[in-house]
């Protein structure tokens, strides 16, 4: 043979290589590929029995009786927000009438202004909506065949693609799956669109991530769908409702300018409020929104769709109105609120009763709105700083601030959710300036910060309004460190001043008893009872968050005490004059200027500690970068060198730390001393445990601790005993000392990790469960110990497998069904359906 024959067959040889690899690499991406060319056929051969199975159906169904509850307890779970996957909104039949929006409502990198699309709010027909880009997800065919009803839609396709490719029930979920709250993958697929959909996605049918449903409920969902009916029976108030309803409508549109001045102030605080009128034996109440109407009361409520409830309505005259709730109720953004002849009368007490007149009723802000001429007007006035919005303290200067502070703290705890439910929180980055767990406490509406000996001085708020505005009153811009450039010199403006007020007044260094019982709010009330929301917790979870009322958890590392200053900025900033759409600049500035409240809330704190441990936990405290660092503050930390307080324990006969002993005074100051039985974590007396379970599950709250809570999930739910069995909820807490809002994902030194606890509570905490836990009761000390045992992922990985409740699991319905159940009947009003968007795969 040649050498060239040779170099001949070498070269032969090579190629055939060379081609058999390429076909191994081709075999191997098509195995992996999403993508399932038979996924289209057996969509078509379930749809051709499903359309035998509702030919001849036995009756009608209705929306409320019979499809309302599968989609609450299936659908909604995920679909019931204003952030649901493709504003797919299936709470209420004018949600699936709606459809679905390739558009998001919470984006990041968004630099123009963009229209609001609120369900009830910003459209109120299917023509309006599809003008906004909304496409339907029912056959809009007119046709009485089911199954031209069930092929033109895109809700029976989604269900119709989980029944013929379920999710496989291994232990994890396909890496495809992609469960991140923002996640890039996200396909809102249109009807023309599916088929390409459904074969490059075949896992992602309807319930998303989840098992499928139960034969009935698919039937029963499919029964409907083919109907082709898009409606749903109105269900009116009962009429000793609608008469209540007419009693409030007539006291909120009096036509005294005082008399509108305190319902502009009560509607501004009670806008996302969900309003029903409380009675003895109401378990099940009516809900309302509290809305600025065209109509007057008799007639049909004409919502006026503006940004903010202190935008300019458009119309000299306008109602307040109470339009009556019809969505479904979700946890995250359920807020209730009762209104009952105590209320009115507690409203006449604080605002009506006491002598004062409002000159001059004050403007509303310019507003935004859809049209461009108006968006581009207002955008240059904004540029060009023409615009003079006002602040709530000039708006409501008429008003005594003691009675506008005195009705934040009435309902202390429903203001605060208002932060916390409200579309400002969504995600870590909107979270990132808040401590996983910290105690909130009030100073006195006689002596809030800007006080006398005599109560809060309304001249000195009127002298330091020119530093209190806030970057939400410039609506949506395109500025994005308005926070830096200009609202925080004015903080540290105000600072200044509130500290040269503080030595003005020459009031004396009191000792801390007599401090807290002078300065402090405890709740109690002219009657002797206690608001029980004098003292609250907040938890963090990561990219959520809950308030408690009474004092949860071991002491936490920060604490703040607010004064009305704080709050009312607090609910201007991330209530009334947040824009979930906004632009990058408008939620920037919300973030930013959320840090210097923040501060001013743990400064108040401090203040009332040694100055020698107000300084050691300053610094602790600031070593964190917040975007506010130390040298960036010299101008405000003179306070650290006032001698504010004394009388603590000191020298050698000293048991605790001044802020442990601080928080002591605070706890009898509020009545809190004693240990609630629902927490877990504190409560070692014999007398909180009802039984077994509760015992063993208060040791993990003191064994579980440290580094290896980074396995844990920041919330988790336990069942113990099945059916008919004990909930608990589990909560990491997590110490931070690095923070950026810029950061998805925090990087934790192991320093930082040894910091973290667990907080164990009797009952259910928070709205988005990350973890359900199934615990036989024979089982719950296995179950304790392999908790305290975990060390390292394996080790989380085999309790698990043992006691866990993956999203793949057959079992999850069943458990979910059995939380969300549990919750409703432990808090009937306060509860709503909890949201499985978040819910991890271990």
């Amino acid at each position: 043979m040649t050498s060239r024959t040779k170099l001949f067959f070498h070269k032969a040889r090579a190629i055939k290589a060379m081609v058999s690899m390429v076909w191994i690499i081709l075999l191997i991406l098509s195995a992996c590929s999403n993508t399932d060319s038979n996924v289209v056929r057996d969509q078509q051969k379930q749809l051709q029995a499903d359309i035998a199975t509702v030919q001849t159906p036995s009756e009608k169904l209705s929306f409320n009786r019979d499809i309302k509850p599968v989609l609450e307890n299936r659908c909604v779970v995920c679909h019931g927000c204003s952030d649901a996957p493709c504003q797919l909104k299936l709470s209420a039949i004018e949600g699936v009438t709606r459809g679905a929006s390739k558009t998001k409502v919470y984006n990041k990198k968004r630099f123009e202004w963009q229209q609001p699309t609120r369900l009830f709010i910003d459209a109120n027909t299917t023509d309006e909506w599809r003008d906004m880009g909304f496409t339907s997800v029912l056959s809009e065919q007119q046709s009485q065949s089911a199954g031209e009803n069930l092929q033109h839609s895109v809700l029976y396709k989604m269900l119709n693609l989980k029944q013929v490719r379920p999710l496989p029930e291994s232990a994890m979920l396909r890496k495809d799956l992609d469960m991140q709250l923002d996640r890039p993958r996200q396909v809102c697929t249109t009807l023309d669109e599916f088929d390409t959909f459904a074969s490059e996605h075949p896992l992602w049918g309807m319930p998303y991530a989840l098992p499928g449903l139960s034969d009935a409920e698919y039937n029963t969902l499919v029964q409907w769908l083919a109907q082709g009916d898009k409606s749903a029976e109105i269900q009116q108030p009962a009429p000793e409702i609608l008469a209540q309803v007419q009693q409030w409508e007539d006291f909120f549109n009096g036509e005294s300018d005082k008399q509108r001045l305190v319902s502009r102030y009560i509607y501004e605080h009670l806008v996302l409020g969900h309003l029903y009128f409380k009675s003895d034996d109401v378990t099940e109440p009516n809900f309302f929104r509290l809305v600025r109407s065209r109509t007057p009361s008799g007639t049909p409520v004409d919502e006026i769709a503006s940004i903010r409830p202190y935008d300019d309505p458009g119309t000299d005259k306008f109602y307040y109105r109470l339009r009556p709730y019809t969505a479904s109720v979700v946890d995250k953004d359920h807020i209730a609120y009762a209104l009952s002849d105590a209320r009115m009368q507690r409203y006449k007490e604080l605002f009506l009763q006491p002598d004062y007149e409002v000159e001059k009723f004050p403007e509303y802000n310019a507003g935004e709105s859809s049209c461009c001429a108006s968006r581009n007007i207002t955008k240059i006035m904004n540029l060009l700083g023409l615009r003079k919005p006002l602040t709530p303290f000039e708006i409501f200067a008429d008003i005594p601030p003691q009675a506008r502070y005195q009705f934040l703290l009435d309902d202390a705890r429903f203001f605060i959710n208002g932060f916390i439910k409200g579309p400002v929180c969504r995600g870590q980055s909107a979270l990132s300036s808040i401590e996983d767990h910290f105690w909130v406490f009030f100073l006195k509406p006689e002596n809030p910060s800007t006080y006398t000996q005599h109560g809060l001085d309304s001249k000195f708020l009127e002298d330091v309004n020119k530093h209190l505005h806030l970057p939400t009153e410039l609506a949506d811009t395109s500025r994005l460190f308005t926070g830096w450039i200009k609202y925080w010199p004015q903080e540290q403006a105000y600072m200044r001043a509130k500290l040269n007020y503080y030595q003005k007044q020459g009031l004396p260094q009191l000792d801390i008893h007599k401090a807290v019982d002078e300065f402090v709010w405890n709740g109690v009330r002219n009657d002797g009872s206690r608001n029980k929301d004098a003292a609250l917790t907040i938890y963090r979870h990561f990219d959520s968050a809950s308030v408690h009322s009474g004092l949860y958890g071991d002491s936490p590392e920060t604490a703040w005490i607010m004064d009305y200053p704080v709050f009312e900025r607090l609910h201007y900033l991330l209530v009334a004059g947040f824009n979930p759409v906004g632009t990058l600049g408008h939620q920037l500035g919300a973030r930013l200027y959320m840090d210097f409240l923040r501060i001013e809330g743990e400064d108040n704190f401090l203040y009332f500690l040694p100055k020698a441990e107000r300084k050691k936990l300053y610094e602790a405290w600031h070593e964190i970068d917040r975007k506010t660092t130390r040298e960036q503050r010299e101008s405000t930390k003179a306070w650290l060198e006032v001698d504010s307080v004394k009388g603590y324990a000191s020298g050698s006969m000293a048991t605790q730390e001044p802020k442990l002993e601080f928080f002591d005074l605070l706890k009898q100051h509020t009545g809190y001393a004693a240990m609630d039985a629902n927490d877990l974590s504190r409560c070692k007396e014999t007398a909180c445990f009802s039984g077994p379970a509760d015992k063993a599950m208060q040791r993990l709250a003191q064994a579980v601790h440290g580094e290896r809570l980074k396995i844990f999930p920041e919330v988790s739910f336990v069942r113990v005993g099945g059916k008919n069995g004990v909930a608990y909820t589990l909560i990491h807490n997590k110490s931070y000392r690095t923070d950026s809002f810029a950061k998805e994902v925090f990087d934790r030194s192991d320093e930082d990790m040894q910091a973290d606890t667990l907080t164990v509570m009797r009952g259910l905490a928070g709205s988005y469960p990350n973890f359900f836990f199934d615990v036989p009761e024979a089982e719950v000390e296995a179950f304790v110990a392999a908790c305290e045992n975990t060390m390292h992922r394996d080790d989380y990985e085999r309790m698990v497998s043992q006691y866990g409740i993956r999203r793949t699991d057959s079992r999850f319905w069943e458990v979910s069904d059995w939380f969300q159940n549990r919750h409703a009947q432990t808090q009937p009003i306060q509860a709503g359906i909890l949201d499985l968007s978040r819910y991890k795969d271990r």
